[in-house]
């Protein structure tokens, strides 16, 4: 009797610290110009992962609703443009509608130890995403997972095993890796020159390595998504990931919560393109019931 005492009270003081203000309210209270940003670090497989937490407000005093953002795999070891925002300007778009908004780097990537591996990788957001789960003042029940390309794939294969996952967006993501079925030591060069394999040594087992990309395969496990709501985005003037491959994703995915997007003309690096990040912010406000 008094446990359930205990656990009533504690329950109706989560739902306080809930944020369900509408946009537009919490716009008004809260100033675009004033947020904090809290780095994290964490451990998956023993390899240590650097990300950030940015939230709405300076001083965050509720739960508010998250979003992971899970970059793809890097093109290039060359510098970003200057006049390219990264991902931390995503995330602060989506600050800006009254979100916490995560960045982190994969493994093989960015601050983050190791070097790139594909299983790794839904390693390294499970780890992610349980760690965001439990900080304070995200909302452990409406965390959104918004995936680029390889992170897409990623995000995918995260969000068919864990119930924990609301909503799911995959932007510019292949259905499949054939891309990758090639002769393996082409490819570990490649991605030593791209700076994402940084041990020369690695893999130890190539042939193995190389098969993982085929059992996180997206088109596999998008059928198997849990949550409440997914978008898929796609450019049809993507140069790398043909729009057919959406398309597939489209068809296999859970009947009655998917929606596809075609961005005319839209090229492979959707993040730069505004009606992508508009697309993507209207989205997840929907996805809460909130109105732009």
């Amino acid at each position: 009797m008094e446990f359930n005492v205990i656990r009533v009270m504690f329950n109706k003081l989560m739902e306080a610290l809930r944020m369900d203000k509408t946009p537009e309210s919490f716009s008004r209270v809260d100033p675009i110009g004033s947020r904090e940003v809290e780095p994290f670090s964490l451990m998956s497989d023993g390899i240590k992962l650097q990300g950030n937490i940015f939230f709405p407000v300076n001083r965050p005093n509720m739960q508010y609703p998250a979003i992971i953002i899970c970059h793809g795999i890097p093109g290039s070891g060359a510098a970003r443009p200057t006049d390219d925002p990264g991902y931390e300007g995503l995330a602060k778009d989506f600050t800006s509608i009254g979100f916490a908004a995560v960045i982190f780097n994969f493994r093989g990537c960015g601050d983050s130890g190791g070097d790139f591996d594909m299983m790794g990788w839904s390693r390294d957001l499970d780890a992610t995403l349980d760690r965001i789960m439990n900080t304070p003042f995200i909302d452990p029940t409406r965390i959104i997972l918004v995936g680029f390309s390889g992170g897409g794939a990623a995000a995918i294969h995260v969000a068919a095993d864990n119930p924990n996952v609301y909503g799911l967006a995959v932007v510019g993501t292949p259905s499949d890796f054939e891309i990758f079925k090639k002769d393996v030591s082409t490819i570990i060069r490649d991605f030593k020159e791209r700076g994402i394999i940084r041990n020369p040594d690695f893999p130890s087992n190539p042939e193995k390595w190389l098969n993982s990309f085929s059992e996180i395969e997206p088109k596999k496990w998008i059928a198997f998504f849990k949550g409440k709501t997914l978008l898929i985005l796609h450019g049809d003037n993507d140069e790398l990931i043909p729009v057919e491959q959406a398309k597939e994703l489209y068809r296999n995915a859970p009947a009655g919560i998917a929606r596809l997007e075609i961005i005319p003309g839209g090229s492979h690096r959707l993040r730069l393109d505004k009606r992508c990040v508009d697309a993507l912010k209207t989205w997840s406000l929907e996805s809460l019931g909130w109105k732009r």
